[in-house]
């Protein structure tokens, strides 16, 4: 193994989020052996103990951006100079991230003020830039910036070999620091009353949090109807819980994400742009409904029609995640050739 055997990573693991966990859980699975030194995200990790942490990141360091919606918010822009400093520019790579959409304006987005703009000499200087989805490919060619798409990260991990449970449908709810139409309860409320009437069809359910915050709007979307809500340990066992669904109703970007490594068929809640750029990724547009247009109805009725064609989508499925795991393993072994490590 090479002196530069260490990477400084910028992602948001470790804070509650199995969407965060899992990416940072793939990018580890393709670099077995290497010293991980997480770039400090929140304030007091830049207070306590600054001189330990910085001293690990200065060491002969490549920064890697995890998968993440990290390019085009300003915190983050923030946070990649100083991985870039502090790692003296000895590798540069961006792999699977997302960009924020500007025509978004959450209350949380940090797009605003022309900030995606202000990625492009950041970006111009990396070994490797990739991208989540297309709406990600052109946004940065609108800064000059090329990418391809290779997918999110967490498309690398091991696919569950979990049986099928006929008539089970997982639900998945949960709106980050905002959403389309910034009604969280009034679509939590839409998807009880679809859940109400797929249980009057002799349907299933059972709740799967990738966030434990999000488990007051699972109660809400199961009221008078009896499931299980499941708060799974780690990206591993939240992929084996879509697995065993025959559908999926989802909303957090990674609940879709983990449910592709199985096939499972989803309706997936639009609540931020990068839904879209997902399932674009994926060519499963038709999946999506946005949060400020959701209705029980059009929920019941995409469910119906995604498990009736449920043996082409998974098939589509499949061969779309082979695609981008294709795509992202070739990202990785360049990355592995900078550190001078093997595959595992």
């Amino acid at each position: 193994m090479s002196q530069d055997s260490t990477v400084a990573y910028l992602g948001f693991h470790e804070k509650d989020n199995l969407g965060d966990d899992a990416i940072y859980d793939a990018v580890r699975s393709q670099l077995p052996g290497v010293d991980f030194n997480d770039v400090p995200r929140l304030a007091h990790e830049f207070v306590f103990p600054p001189a330990a942490a910085l001293e690990r990141l200065r060491r002969p360091s490549t920064l890697v951006m995890g998968g993440g919606t990290l390019v085009g918010v300003r915190y983050f822009r923030m946070l990649a100079r100083l991985g870039l400093a502090v790692t003296k520019n000895n590798g540069k790579y961006a792999i699977g991230v997302g960009v924020q959409d500007p025509g978004y304006v959450g209350r949380g987005s940090g797009s605003a003020n022309g900030e995606l703009a202000k990625w492009a000499p950041i970006l111009a200087d990396f070994d490797s830039v990739s991208v989540r989805g297309p709406r990600s490919v052109d946004l940065l060619a609108d800064i000059g910036v090329s990418a391809q798409v290779t997918g999110d990260p967490a498309l690398i991990l091991p696919r569950p070999d979990v049986p099928v449970e006929d008539g089970l449908i997982g639900v998945n709810l949960g709106y980050g620091d905002d959403l389309w139409g910034h009604d969280p309860a009034g679509v939590a409320d839409h998807i009880a009353v679809a859940v109400r009437e797929l249980a009057s069809r002799g349907h299933r359910f059972v709740g799967i949090l990738m966030n434990p915050s999000d488990r007051k709007w699972l109660e809400v979307a199961f009221k008078g109807v009896p499931a299980e809500i499941l708060l799974p340990p780690d990206a591993d066992a939240a992929a084996r819980e879509f697995a065993r669904c025959s559908a999926a109703i989802v909303c957090r970007l990674h609940a879709g994400i983990l449910a592709a490594l199985s096939d499972t068929p989803v309706v997936s809640l639009e609540y931020q742009p990068k839904c879209r750029d997902f399932a674009l990724s994926i060519d499963d547009a038709r999946s999506l409904i946005r949060t400020d247009q959701v209705t029980g109805a059009a929920v019941v009725e995409k469910i119906l029609e995604s498990l009736a064609d449920s043996r082409a989508i998974r098939s589509s499925k499949r061969a779309a995640v082979d695609r981008l795991r294709t795509q992202l393993n070739t990202e990785y072994s360049a990355l592995r050739r900078q550190l001078g490590v093997a595959a595992g």
